[in-house]
């Protein structure tokens, strides 16, 4: 299916420049990041440097698809032509960047949370989630950290970023592909045991480690990695709870499915995946990785079949 593709760069004045020349691009979005990123390249026939470029938009075939900070912009010139190498992530990126008021919050809900410490005009927040009675932010902790201590509270499931800039908790929007009558590139299934931890450890105070959780799945592999931890206080409603989530984080991507086919959808997180065929029908998708060069359009789609993509 051809589809036209625009990348467009804003400066520090707010003035746009379209380009859709000799366009290479990568957009990923992936359930433990909390950002979508966007790396490649196009060509400018006309004068453009690398500081002139404060935005970058994508749009496919019309629709406004990312929106995100340029982190490294490289322009390198040569017969008359500017060729424009990027990194971008989206917005959503500043909520592992910032840091709110270490203590205890209370009465919170998703959006009172972000934007105690980040109102920003293109980070959209969804609305009307439950209020709960409270979070504690530890020291350094990250707003993304307690981004997900709020969602854990609430639904014991991560937060995510849906389209370009928008942190949900819920599963509101989520739809189900079918992806009928689709060709198949390629599908397969995966193993990621790097961080898995076996033995975890906590005490109260000065005290024994008397909290302790054995993760199931390290003996599989014969993995013994031990971690010890003072009080978190971010569990202290329920330090075996909290437990159980380090050793599920550890797990993360601990087995895994995928397909890939020729074309676009614009997936998002925590769709459902239906009649491709593959082993991932019926699973959530909780990775998106979309290639567009000169060949067209590729999407991979994976699901994470560990404690916290399909729940």
């Amino acid at each position: 299916m051809s589809r036209s593709i625009k990348i467009t760069a804003v400066d520090s004045s707010g003035t746009a420049r379209d380009f859709q020349k000799g366009v290479k691009l990568v957009l990923k979005r992936e359930l433990y990041t909390p950002f979508v990123s966007l790396s490649g390249e196009f060509i400018c026939d006309s004068a453009v440097t690398a500081a002139q470029i404060c935005e970058l938009k994508l749009y496919i075939s019309g629709e406004f698809i990312y929106h995100g900070i340029p982190d490294k912009v490289t322009v390198a010139k040569q017969g008359g032509l500017s060729r424009i190498v990027f990194s971008s992530r989206s917005y959503t990126s500043l909520t592992a960047q910032n840091e709110p008021e270490p203590g205890i919050m209370t009465d919170v809900t998703l959006s009172s949370l972000v934007r105690s410490s980040l109102d920003h005009p293109y980070i959209v927040v969804e609305e009307n989630t439950p209020t709960e009675n409270y979070i504690f932010i530890k020291n350094t902790s990250t707003l993304w950290d307690a981004i997900i201590a709020y969602n854990l509270k609430q639904r014991s499931a991560l937060p995510y970023i849906y389209a370009r800039n928008t942190i949900m908790s819920t599963r509101a929007r989520a739809v189900t592909r079918d992806y009928t009558g689709e060709r198949i590139l390629s599908e397969g299934f995966g193993v990621n045991t790097m961080a898995m931890l076996s033995d975890l450890h906590m005490r109260i105070g000065d005290g024994e480690y008397d909290h302790s959780f054995t993760n199931p799945y390290a003996a599989n592999y014969k993995i013994i990695r031990s971690r010890y931890y003072d009080l978190d206080y971010q569990w202290l409603h329920n330090i075996d709870r909290g437990l159980a989530f380090k050793a599920a984080t550890s797990n993360r991507k601990r087995n895994f499915c995928f397909f890939e086919y020729p074309s676009f959808r614009n997936e998002q997180l925590f769709d459902r995946v239906t009649s491709s065929g593959t082993v991932c029908d019926g699973k959530l998708i909780n990775s998106v990785v979309i290639t567009f060069d000169k060949h067209g359009a590729r999407t991979r789609i994976t699901c994470y079949e560990d404690d916290l993509g399909q729940v």
